[in-house]
């Protein structure tokens, strides 16, 4: 078994008198493509507002490699090792894709007093590099963010939360509103970025998430519904009345 990268213990989100997250006890594997699934409103994007420190917690902890960061502030937890992408895309759209890239990795590595200016612009060089290669966007370099069709625009978006260097990497609904072909590119980069780091995924489209997720854990009403393998979840009754009704019958998620 993997050891645990991530781990959430009783995590709890109150707005006034609405709980949006309610005691949400969760473990994130390294190595392993997490999914988060649930109907609309069920407090998933506000589940990863609180592991990325944009939300304070109202009550529980978050543990990141063994260390208590549940008060870190959003730029601690980026030093740490977690980045993530947005539901919109929050790139600079008057900045070239290679610019947005090299100006997520200066920040980053600007952060390990040790380099050099010489050796800071060869990290932060290589690491642009590789990131163009790995989500096949060499060819659009130059040219603005702003220009790019939206699906690309995505993977600028995931691009520069790779220029983090994250250790996990939270992506929100990144095939939102994506074509069939920009789909199946974000698929292909998907499955390469698997082999690469640890994911925690919100995604609506279930067809994917079968064939993506090692593992899955379902929120609804803000609470943790299920989690297990995708086959235990598409046999998980409780599932498929959240999502279809307690009278639908079973149906492959």
């Amino acid at each position: 078994m993997t050891s645990p990268l991530l781990q959430t213990h009783n995590l709890s989100k109150h707005f006034g008198g609405v709980t949006a997250v309610s005691e949400v006890s969760l473990t994130v594997a390294e190595d392993q493509l997490h999914v988060i699934i649930g109907p609309n409103g069920a407090g998933k994007t506000t589940f990863f507002h609180l592991l990325t420190g944009i939300y304070t917690v109202s009550s529980g902890t978050i543990e990141f490699l063994g260390e208590d960061i549940t008060h870190l502030s959003p730029d601690e937890r980026v030093k740490l090792g977690i980045a993530r992408s947005y539901q919109r895309t929050n790139i600079f759209p008057n900045l070239t894709v290679e610019e947005n890239f090299r100006l997520a990795a200066t920040r980053s590595y600007q952060q390990e007093w040790s380099f050099f200016p010489r050796q800071l612009a060869h990290e932060v060089t290589d690491l642009v590099e590789q990131t163009l290669d790995m989500l096949r966007l060499d060819t659009v370099a130059r040219q603005l963010a702003s220009t790019l069709p939206y699906g690309v625009q995505r993977l600028v978006d995931i691009g520069i939360a790779l220029c983090c260097r994250p250790r996990l990497l939270l992506l929100d609904e990144p095939t939102s509103g994506l074509s069939t072909a920009e789909l199946m590119e974000t698929v292909e980069v998907l499955n390469d970025l698997k082999r690469e780091l640890t994911i925690l995924l919100i995604e609506h489209n279930m067809e994917l998430v079968v064939n993506l997720a090692d593992y899955i854990s379902v929120l609804n009403f803000g609470e943790l519904l299920a989690h297990g393998t995708p086959q235990e979840i598409s046999a998980n009754q409780a599932v498929q009345d959240a999502y279809f009704g307690k009278r639908r019958s079973a149906v492959a998620l």
